[in-house]
């Protein structure tokens, strides 16, 4: 998403007696970067934060030319009255503040400091420029318990910067040490991809070996467990029902055992295999290497500033650091790790879905990485569904705002994005033909909708969590029968709504149709 500024004409500005400002011109980086250390970053004591008066110069200072820049643009912004004076300079703020956040990039995790962190992570740029009611918000938010897969932008950087996560999908997202062909270094990261997918599927498979071997363990368990008949000097009893029941599972265990077993065996082959073309491709390459650095962490930081960027919208509030008159007051306005994560076990109960995607006949339920920035902006946003190289089994990025005016409708808007490009990847170049985005595409073009066909397939999956999923009609029948059939209600739900109208009867109806004629 852009963020033009829309300066003042020079000579109405010349008429009102402002001087312009020259244009804020993105910070160029030299193309290295030195090697990250840190492996884990240390809590935040935002209670001191809050309290000391000297955090802001200090970010100010370390920042150099770039924070002085910005120290002057923002005393000329809070001191403006005039309201198109007010407006010019606000504009020149944002690219400004970007600016010093890109100064401070580089010794960000070497010099850490609470000041710094609270930056990155909330806006915080100083406390003053928030009241006593959201300094309460920000310390809650502060206690925030870890949970998996959640990241503050601080959390997000220092992951990607010490390899723990491959940097976010952009045009070249890794620098590799040595040049080499790029068809070759395309289908080393193919192999990488596919050997990730197969470890993926290996540890499903695994699980259920495992689930398969304990209920063997019980079934040996009740057999050897006799009964003992003391008339006849204590020996044991005949085998119970019960027993004898256990002694038929075991067989079928067996079985099932064994055909597990196989098919472990071939997938540890295709892994080794796998191995080898991955070690033949590297020594082609020229040991292609990632090189994860100070770098990376700048790369990625621009890439989220676009995820921020898009949070906002064309229209929305870009304005990138914490004050009073935008910050909520109350905790349940604000996007923390907590009410996110709530709010996705919520949607998931309604779409279950929604995580799943299937691999060789498993289903593998892959929650995304949930990327919580510090934006005002009421849109969260799929950034990618999953890591090109590994579309199988990988990981997808969300980007979920801190601070919108509604935190469950800005979440619901990620998920629909994450479906709609779910769904599109799958279907390749037929996704105008068959499956969700098929059909959908079919109501667009049957009606003659116009507008943006991703932007009006999320505000309908927005309506079928929140209304259409409680018996509240909202969506048109034609996309009502689509996405009760591509991204369906649980069965317990669908039982619920079939008594709530003739529509979702007729549903359920067409879905105990299709079910008789697979012969179920």
């Amino acid at each position: 998403m852009s963020n033009d500024n829309s300066d003042l004409d020079p000579e109405i500005a010349e008429l009102l007696g402002i001087s312009l400002e020259p244009e804020e011109k993105p910070i160029e980086f030299s193309d290295t970067g030195k090697p990250i250390n840190r492996k884990e970053l240390k809590e935040i004591d935002l209670t001191k934060i809050l309290k000391d008066s000297g955090a802001y110069n200090r970010i100010i200072s370390e920042a150099g030319e770039y924070g002085a820049r910005f120290h002057n643009l923002l005393i000329k912004y809070t001191k403006s009255v005039d309201k198109d004076e007010k407006s010019m300079y606000r504009e020149k703020l944002i690219p400004a503040y970007w600016n010093m956040l890109a100064a401070l990039i580089d010794n960000l995790f070497d010099y850490l400091t609470d000041e710094k962190q609270a930056l990155f992570r909330y806006g915080l740029l100083k406390s003053s420029f928030i009241d006593d009611t959201q300094k309460e918000v920000l310390l809650h938010i502060n206690r925030n318990p870890k949970i998996p897969d959640f990241y503050f932008i601080d959390e997000w950087l220092l992951m990607v910067g010490n390899g723990t996560i491959k940097q976010s999908a952009v045009d070249e997202t890794i620098k590799m040490k040595k040049k080499s062909p790029s068809f070759v270094r395309e289908k080393l990261e193919r192999k990488l991809g596919s050997k990730e997918a197969e470890l993926a599927n290996l540890k499903q498979k695994v699980e259920q070996h495992e689930m398969l071997e304990k209920s063997l363990k019980s079934s040996v368990s009740i057999i050897l467990n006799h009964e003992r008949l003391s008339e006849y000097g204590n020996i044991i009893a005949p085998y119970t029902n019960e027993q004898k029941k256990a002694l038929s599972q075991m067989q079928d265990i067996i079985k099932d055992l064994l055909k597990s077993d196989r098919e472990i065996e071939g997938i540890y082959r295709q892994i080794r295999y796998l191995e080898d073309e991955i070690r033949d491709l590297k020594q082609k390459a020229g040991e292609v290497v990632e090189e994860l650095n100070t770098k990376t962490v700048r790369e990625e930081f621009m890439t989220v500033r676009q995820m921020i960027k898009m949070t906002a919208g064309r229209q929305g509030n870009h304005f990138p650091f914490l004050i009073k008159s935008y910050m909520p007051k109350n905790i349940r306005d604000v996007g923390d790790k907590e009410t996110v994560n709530n709010i996705l076990i919520e949607v998931e109960r309604i779409d279950p879905g929604i995580f799943i995607r299937r691999y060789k006949k498993n289903e593998h339920r892959i929650v995304p990485h949930i990327i919580i920035v510090p934006s005002y902006g009421d849109f969260g946003i799929c950034w990618e569904p999953f890591e090109r190289i590994n579309r199988a089994t990988s990981k997808g990025r969300l980007a979920i705002p801190m601070f919108p005016r509604d935190i469950k409708t800005a979440i619901l808007y990620a998920l629909g994005d994450l479906r709609w490009q779910i769904a599109k990847e799958k279907a390749l170049h037929h996704w105008m033909e068959e499956g969700l985005t098929g059909h959908y595409y079919d109501y667009i073009q049957s009606n003659k909708i116009k507008g943006d066909l991703k932007e009006s397939f999320i505000q309908d999956y927005i309506l079928w969590i929140k209304y259409e999923s409680q018996g509240l009609q909202k969506l048109h029948k034609d996309v009502r029968e689509i996405f009760w059939r591509y991204i369906p209600f649980p069965q317990e739900l669908k039982e619920m709504l079939k008594n709530r109208g003739y529509y979702y009867a007729e549903l359920y109806k067409k879905d105990q149709n299709r079910a008789l004629s697979r012969g179920y």
